[in-house]
């Protein structure tokens, strides 16, 4: 058959299956189909916001990371607040955990 050699033809001819069945048939088709879409797009959304959050998550690490450094080093708070992008009081939090230890 012509149809399983050329993709394209493939394609319309199982177009053509569809629209030849009868009316309930076909809507139960294009529900499945609507449904695997929204399924699809389901998980496409939550990956790209297990990403987003992800990025997010080692930003604030690395801020954090960066924070103890300079900490080590012995800087002001205000200018490790200000290098890193944290609030004088995050970076305050943090000298106080890091003298805990």
């Amino acid at each position: 058959m012509l149809a399983k050699k050329n993709q394209y033809i493939d394609s319309a001819y199982k177009q053509l299956q569809v629209i030849s069945q009868d009316k309930q048939k076909r809507l139960e088709y294009e529900a499945r189909e609507k449904a695997i879409r929204d399924y699809n797009q389901l998980i496409y959304e939550a990956r790209e916001s297990g990403k987003q959050e992800g990025r997010q998550e080692g930003a604030m690490n690395e801020k954090y990371a960066n924070a103890k450094n300079f900490i080590a080093l012995g800087l002001p708070t205000e200018t490790i607040a200000q290098g890193v992008g944290l609030s004088p009081e995050i970076i305050e939090n943090i000298r106080i955990k890091n003298d805990g230890k």
